[in-house]
C-alpha cells in the first residue's frame, strides 16, 4: 500500500511538474553550477560530499586496483538528484544500481516494507491508551550501513580525487541495488539492542516490552513514527536512538509517506489534501460529486481494439486492460469526488467501548462485474 502511494505520487510529481517551478530545479550538474541558484546549489553539493566523507561512504582507489577485483564494465556511473526543501536546498549522489552484475557487485536485495494497518494500529494504540507519539526522518539513512559486496563507482562532478582513481563504496549508496537491503539488516541490528524485537506479521514493525512499560516503533526507509506507555520510555528510547542514528525529530506530528496527520481533540485524523490537489490540478469551482461512482455504474471489459486508439486511453492502459469511454467517465467522476471531499479523511479516535478488535465487512458479490 505504501509503496503504490509513493509511486503515484513520483508519477503525479512528474506529470504537473511539466511547468512552473519545475523548470528551476536542475537535473545535471552543469545546469546547477549554472543556474540563476547556482552558489545555493554548490553549497548543498559541497553539504553532500563532505557528509559523505565525514561518515566514510567511499575510499578512493587506483582504477587498476580495481580492475584485478571487478570487470570495467561493472564500476558503476553516478548522478546528482536535486530538490528544492521548504528550507534548504538538497542535493544526493546516487550510483546507476541498474548497471549492476549480479554474482559480482549484488547478491540479496529484499527488504521488507511496512504496511499501512501497522501505522494504523500503532496511532489507534496510542489514542486508545493515551500515549504520546513522535514522529521523525532518519538522516542519510542508507549511509549508515554497510554493504555487502564489492561496488565500485566513477567519481562524480564535483569531487576531486587523484587521476585515474575511482571510489570503492564502503557505505550503501542510493541507488545501489542492495542499499534498502543493507540499510533493513542494519537497522535492525541496531533496534536489537535497545530492545526491540520484529513483528512477525510485519517485520518491519517493532515492539519492545520492558517491564509494564512498551513501545512500539513503525519505519518506511527513513520515516518512522514511535509511541510509548510511559514519557520515560519514550525520551530513552529518543536518546537510544539518537547514538546509533542521525534523527530528526519532528516538533509536532504532520504526516507520514505522503499521509497528512493531524492531531484533534479526539485523537487522529489521516488523509492526503496534497495528492488530490496533484490529481485534480482545478480549482473547487470547477470540480466536484458527492458519491465515488456514477449512480448505477457497471463497469464491463472492452476487447474492441478500435476503441484503443485515443489518447488518454492509452495512458490508462498502463494501468487497466480493455478501458472505454465507461471507464474514463467512472475515472473523471470519482476524482471529482475526491476533490470535494479532499479534506475529509480517516478518523482515529478514542472509544469508551471495550478495546476488543472489531470487524466489518462490506460484501458485494452478487453485484460484482467482470
Amino acid at each position: 500500500m505504501i509503496n503504490v502511494l509513493n509511486q503515484q505520487d513520483a508519477t503525479i510529481q512528474r506529470l504537473t511538474n511539466q511547468s512552473g517551478s519545475y523548470l528551476l530545479i536542475p537535473t545535471t550538474y552543469k545546469e546547477a553550477i549554472v543556474s540563476n541558484n547556482s552558489a545555493n546549489w554548490v553549497g548543498a553539493i559541497n553539504e553532500e560530499i563532505e557528509s559523505m566523507k565525514m561518515k566514510e561512504v567511499f575510499s578512493s582507489i587506483p582504477l587498476k586496483d580495481a580492475l584485478q577485483k571487478v570487470p570495467h564494465e561493472s564500476i558503476l556511473s553516478t548522478r546528482w538528484i536535486f530538490t528544492k526543501k521548504p528550507e534548504r536546498f538538497k542535493a544526493r549522489l546516487v550510483a546507476r544500481g541498474f548497471c549492476q552484475i549480479h554474482g559480482i557487485n549484488y547478491d540479496e536485495t529484499f527488504a521488507p516494507t511496512p504496511t499501512f494497518n501497522s501505522l494504523r494500529l500503532l496511532f489507534s494504540t496510542a489514542c486508545m491508551k493515551g500515549w504520546d507519539v513522535k514522529t521523525f526522518d532518519v538522516k542519510v539513512s542508507f549511509l549508515h550501513s554497510l554493504i555487502n559486496k564489492p561496488v565500485y563507482v566513477w567519481p562524480p562532478m564535483g569531487l576531486d580525487v587523484p587521476k585515474y582513481n575511482v571510489l570503492k563504496l564502503n557505505k550503501a549508496l542510493y541507488g545501489t541495488k542492495q542499499a534498502s537491503g543493507c540499510w533493513w539488516l542494519h537497522l535492525r541490528k541496531s533496534l536489537q539492542k535497545i530492545g526491540f524485537q520484529s513483528n512477525d506479521e510485519d517485520p518491519i514493525t517493532y515492539t519492545l516490552h520492558q517491564g509494564d512499560d512498551q513501545a512500539i516503533l513503525w519505519i518506511h526507509i527513513d520515516d518512522g513514527a514511535l509511541t510509548a506507555s510511559s514519557t520515560d520510555l519514550l525520551n530513552k528510547i529518543t536518546q537510544q536512538l539518537n547514538y546509533f542514528l542521525k534523527i530528526k525529530w519532528d516538533v509536532k506530528i504532520n504526516g507520514l509517506v505522503g499521509i497528512s496527520i493531524e492531531e484533534t481533540e479526539q485523537g487522529f485524523k489521516f488523509y492526503q489534501p496534497e495528492l488530490i490537489d496533484k490529481l485534480t490540478n482545478l480549482t473547487p469551482s470547477k470540480i466536484t460529486a458527492k458519491t465515488p461512482l456514477l449512480t448505477n455504474c457497471q463497469l464491463e471489459s472492452n476487447f474492441s481494439a478500435g476503441n484503443m486508439d485515443k489518447p488518454f486511453l492509452k495512458h490508462i492502459a498502463r494501468f487497466s486492460l480493455n478501458t472505454d469511454q465507461s471507464h474514463w467517465n467512472a475515472l473523471e467522476h470519482l476524482i471529482a469526488y475526491l476533490h470535494g471531499t479532499r479534506d475529509m479523511g480517516a478518523l482515529i479516535h478514542k472509544s469508551n467501548t471495550s478495546s476488543e478488535m472489531r470487524c466489518f465487512v462490506d460484501a458485494n458479490w452478487g453485484g460484482e462485474g467482470n
